[in-house]
């Protein structure tokens, strides 16, 4: 069984991918079926972009700043990935190359997750 904690997440990433525009987006409207799609549109951002941001991260680490020691290096290499970790999503969205595998997943899963959220409320 899925917790209101869990839906709520769910719903805070339905807002962010989709920036507030579905309707009925609530823990209520969140189900198997929202979660399903959901998980497909995760991993398709995830597979299209994970070549991809682990290059960013290694251009930010070595290449944006200069560093007196290798030890300045590993800290920046392991904040960096936390903070890649941390909002994954805005990540992607604030780099072009990233952004354009987002907005494809985005838009080919509007509808059928806006469909699935509109059943749940059972309204349609």
């Amino acid at each position: 069984m899925v917790t209101d904690k869990i839906k709520a997440e769910y719903v805070k990433i339905i807002n962010t991918i989709w920036n507030g525009t579905m309707q009925f987006n609530s823990i209520e409207s969140i189900d198997d079926r929202v979660i399903r799609l959901m998980d497909q549109v995760l991993t398709q951002i995830r597979d299209g972009s994970k070549a991809m941001i682990g290059v960013h991260a290694t251009f930010e680490i070595f290449y944006m700043n200069y560093y007196g020691s290798w030890a300045e290096v590993l800290k920046e290499a392991k904040d960096t990935l936390n903070k890649h970790a941390e909002d994954w999503i805005a990540v992607l969205r604030g780099n072009l190359q990233y952004k354009i595998v987002v907005d494809r997943v985005a838009l080919s899963y509007k509808s059928p997750v806006q469909i699935a959220l509109y059943e749940a409320a059972e309204v349609i």
